[in-house]
C-alpha cells in the first residue's frame, strides 16, 4: 500500500534493528528514504535491499552525535529531493553502569546521540517541513523512559527526556502542521542480538503477549504515527511493549536485566 508516495523521510540508526525495519517499511509505502547511520557496510546493505524491492533510498554517513553531521544530512536531503516530510530519530548509543562507574564522556556521548540529536534534527528539519506545508517526526524512546533499571541510569534519563522533549516540540510546532510523537518499545530482538533459548523463554514469560518485540512491530507503529491516520495525534508517547509495563515485576525480570547488562547493543 502506498502510504507515502513521493514523501521524503530521514531515518537515523537505520543500518540495523528497528531503524532498518522502519526504513524498509516506509520505502515499501512509496517514501524516499535517507538511511542516516555511521555503519557504512550495513547502511549500504539496507539501501541495496530497498532498491532490490523497487524502493528509493540513499545512504548518508551521519554521526548524529555531531552537530555539523546532522545539519549536513538535512541539507543533502533537501539538495537531492527538494523536500523533507518526516524524520525518525532512532539512533542509539549508551554505556551501562552506575553513576560511579560511568565517565563524563559516557554521559555526554549518550546524551548527544539519544537526546541532543533530536533537538538538532528539529532545528534543521522543521524549517524544511514548513516549506511544503508541514510534516511529522517520530522519536524512538523506550519503556525505560517510564521505569528505571539497575545500571541503566543514563539510558533511562535520556529516554525520559526524549518523551518530554517530544511533548514540547509538539506544542511549539503544531501550528506549523508538524506533528511530533514518540514510540516507547519494550525489549526488541534484533537481527544482530543473540539470545540463548532458555533466557529468551524466561524473558518472553514476563510479557503479557508471551513474546518479545520484533523490529517490524515497532516499524508499524512508526508508520502509523507518520501517516495521515494519526493526523490528530501529536505530543504522544505510544507504548509498544507487549504489555510489559502493565504488570508488577516477578522473578523472571531478573533474567531480563542480567542478560541486558551483558548485551549492550540492543534496541529498547
Amino acid at each position: 500500500m502506498s502510504y507515502f508516495t513521493g514523501k521524503v523521510v530521514i531515518v537515523t540508526g537505520a543500518a540495523h534493528g528497528i531503524g532498518r525495519a522502519t526504513a524498509k517499511l516506509l520505502a515499501s509505502g512509496g517514501a524516499h528514504v535517507v538511511i542516516a547511520d555511521i555503519n557504512d557496510v550495513n547502511g549500504a546493505a539496507v539501501q541495496a535491499e530497498i532498491a532490490a524491492d523497487g524502493g528509493q533510498a540513499v545512504y548518508h554517513h551521519t554521526d548524529v552525535g555531531q552537530h555539523a553531521a546532522i545539519r549536513a544530512c538535512v541539507e543533502q536531503t533537501m539538495a537531492q529531493w527538494g523536500r523533507l516530510d518526516f524524520v525518525v530519530n532512532n539512533a542509539y548509543w549508551s554505556q551501562h553502569g552506575t553513576v560511579e562507574e560511568l565517565t563524563e564522556e559516557d554521559w555526554d556521548r549518550s546524551m548527544d546521540v539519544m537526546l541532543k540529536a533530536i533537538f538538532l534534527f528539529g532545528k534543521y528539519a522543521f524549517p524544511a517541513m514548513r516549506q511544503t506545508g508541514g510534516g511529522a517526526m517520530v522519536n524512538v524512546a523506550s519503556v525505560h523512559g517510564f521505569a528505571a533499571a539497575r545500571s541503566y541510569g543514563v539510558y533511562a534519563a535520556a529516554k525520559a527526556a526524549v518523551i518530554n522533549l517530544t511533548r514540547g516540540m509538539a506544542l511549539d510546532h503544531g501550528r506549523d502542521n508538524i506533528r511530533v510523537n514518540a514510540v516507547c518499545p519494550g525489549w526488541v530482538i534484533t537481527e544482530d542480538l543473540s539470545v540463548p533459548a532458555d533466557v529468551r523463554r524466561r524473558i518472553e514469560s514476563i510479557y503479557a503477549l508471551g513474546r518479545t518485540g520484533m523490529p517490524d512491530d515497532i516499524a508499524k507503529v512508526v508508520r502509523f504515527l507518520l501517516s495521515d491516520d494519526a493526523g490528530f495525534v501529536t505530543g504522544h508517547a505510544l507504548v509498544a511493549d507487549g504489555g510489559l509495563l502493565a504488570q508488577l515485576p516477578d522473578s523472571a525480570a531478573g533474567a531480563v536485566m542480567e542478560h541486558m547488562l551483558q548485551t549492550p547493543d540492543q534496541d529498547a
